[in-house]
């Protein structure tokens, strides 16, 4: 049995993108991540200590996202979910999605990429 946990809309700002140009400037990222936990001894101890710690989740995804300049949201979702894996021992498989508004497609409304990747 695998439960998931998610996190929805951590908004990031990120110096990403393939043109210089869009790199030049932080902008606005949204990651959704998917935990996939079994989450049945927290639930029915209601004890923390045996659950994945959100907040440390939530503050991973901003600092990776944040930190250094990068081409592809492909590469950011894979950086994550290899982080949160190392991170989160209880973790089984995450499931990251990125969304940004392309600065260079003014008619598009948002890309997104979702990988997901397992132990």
């Amino acid at each position: 049995m695998t439960d998931m946990i998610w996190l929805y809309g951590v908004e990031c700002r990120s110096k990403i993108g393939v043109p210089a140009a869009e790199r030049a400037r932080r902008q606005k990222l949204l990651v959704d991540a998917g935990l996939e936990v079994d989450i049945r001894s927290a639930a029915a101890h209601d004890d923390f200590r045996r659950a994945v710690d959100y907040g440390a989740v939530e503050k991973l995804i901003r600092a990776e996202a944040e930190a250094g300049e990068r081409c592809l949201i492909e590469t950011l979702a894979a950086r994550l979910a290899a982080a949160i894996l190392r991170a989160q021992p209880l973790v089984a498989a995450a499931t990251i999605r990125v969304r940004k508004t392309p600065a260079v497609m003014p008619k598009t409304r948002e890309v997104a990429v979702e990988i997901r990747r397992t132990r």
